[in-house]
């Protein structure tokens, strides 16, 4: 089938969810529908009259997402629910348009370095011609067994189970990511002028709105736009005091976008806004229960007042491995891909606060490093996800029991929790140890 089929078919299992989620919502007690949707709805209805969003008791996101649901109260209560699978598809499209044009990246970067040894043994007016030809475009032909790489690694978005249950719940990270899909697109498009490197900061400002965790990706994203490798830490200093064109460009287009949304919606909702939306996921706990491995010490701890060095500890061990990753992997456009997923991985397996919502963080990431896995393996491309599930399967039974059931199950949620954050590192340790640029990357 077609690339445009799957879209379609994609598409139809999403509506089929949605309807399926209304029919589960008014037979059972377990809810298909989000609660954070329909405490984005009760937000639209305080901005239907004319009133802050921020009025809905625990209201924590974008005022953008209040506006983006508005259709909920006025044409249909699903209607977000439908807005965000759009966003789901789309995530799906980026994936192969990123692909393909990496794929076109690796292509004229080949024949050019051929053409110019070509034309320094022979100064042949057509081979000089044919070069600059390569150089000016990125629609080069591709073989077709990239193109459907593309569109198979398009399809572990688009067909994960895990990413459209969240979606069809009424969950709006897929906006957050589709926006750092978005930037990460125009960031590594052909033609590298600086317009282009503008537009992917304006998309990683809005995304940054949106959602806090891409401001993990800013220095990879800063770093892939430089010219040169950098070997030691002076470089990386260097690089950053002294940017060049691109990377003012970038710079400028995240700052023009965080700073004309965040200074909109500072007007217009004040220091409630800032808190709620900003400030207060700074400092956020779950005490009920959530898969962090800190959930049950902020539990423990719910009474006392948290101190500096505490947040400090928790908070050092992924800012260390977020800038190792950013420096291994986010200074060159071949591995971008694969740092921003490792980094993002990093930041929900530490994070203080972990939600299946946050999944889709690095999953929307993942499809762009399939082709990378070498010597990955059946038995290795089963394990890796069953031993994902079955931890997130042993934490979902006890969280159940103490939330339907009231039972206290708090010490066996803290153990299922230790047991899902070394599934996490043990996973992204195989991931990285099986990650090879050259792998099913180099063009015939």
């Amino acid at each position: 089938m077609s690339f445009k089929k799957h879209l379609i078919i994609s598409t139809v299992i999403r509506i089929f969810l949605i309807y399926y989620g209304e029919v589960q919502d008014s037979l059972s007690d377990v809810q298909y529908t989000d609660v954070d949707y329909r405490v984005v709805t009760d937000g639209a209805d305080h901005v239907l009259s004319i009133g802050s969003p921020f009025k809905r008791h625990t209201y924590r996101y974008t005022p953008l997402l209040a506006y983006l649901v508005l259709p909920n109260l006025l044409l249909h209560p699903s209607f977000g629910k439908f807005a965000f699978s759009l966003f789901d598809i789309l995530i799906g499209v980026l994936i192969k348009w990123i692909l393909l044009n990496c794929y076109r990246y690796n292509k004229i970067s080949i024949e050019t370095k051929l053409l110019k040894l070509e034309t320094l043994n022979n100064r042949n007016k057509y081979l000089i011609k044919r070069k600059n030809e390569i150089l000016n475009s990125n629609n080069e032909a591709l073989p077709p067994k990239y193109i459907r790489m593309a569109e198979l690694s398009a399809y572990c978005w688009l067909y994960n189970p895990l990413t459209m249950i969240i979606a069809t719940r009424g969950n709006g990270d897929c906006v957050s990511c589709s926006l750092v899909l978005l930037s990460l697109y125009y960031l590594l498009k052909n033609e590298q002028t600086n317009l282009q490197h503008f537009i992917a900061g304006l998309f990683l400002g809005l995304s940054i709105h949106f959602r806090l965790y891409p401001i993990g990706f800013s220095l990879a994203f800063y770093l892939a736009t430089q010219n040169r490798t950098l070997e030691k830490w002076q470089d990386i200093v260097r690089t950053v005091v002294q940017p060049n064109a691109k990377q003012v460009a970038l710079v400028l287009g995240t700052i023009v976008a965080l700073t004309a949304t965040t200074a909109l919606f500072y007007w217009l909702y004040g220091y409630q806004f800032l808190y709620e939306s900003i400030l207060y996921h700074l400092v956020r706990k779950d005490t009920r229960h959530n898969f962090s491995l800190y959930f049950y010490l902020q539990y423990l701890s719910s009474t006392f007042e948290v101190t500096i060095l505490e947040k400090i500890l928790t908070f050092l061990p992924q800012l260390i491995l977020i800038l190792m990753l950013t420096v291994r992997y986010g200074q060159h456009r071949q591995t971008l891909a694969f740092g921003l997923f490792a980094i993002a991985f990093v930041m929900v397996t530490y994070n203080p606060v972990v939600t299946s919502q946050y999944f889709v963080w690095f999953l929307s990431l993942l499809p762009l490093c399939v082709k990378n896995f070498r010597n990955i393996g059946v038995r290795k491309a089963v394990f890796i996800p069953v031993m994902w599930f079955i931890s997130q399967g042993g934490w979902l039974l006890p969280a159940y029991l103490l939330e339907f059931k009231g039972w206290n199950t708090f010490e066996f949620i803290w153990i299922q929790s230790i047991v899902f954050f070394f599934s996490n590192v043990l996973i992204l340790q195989m991931l990285i140890s099986n990650y090879d640029i050259a792998y099913n990357y180099k063009i015939d």
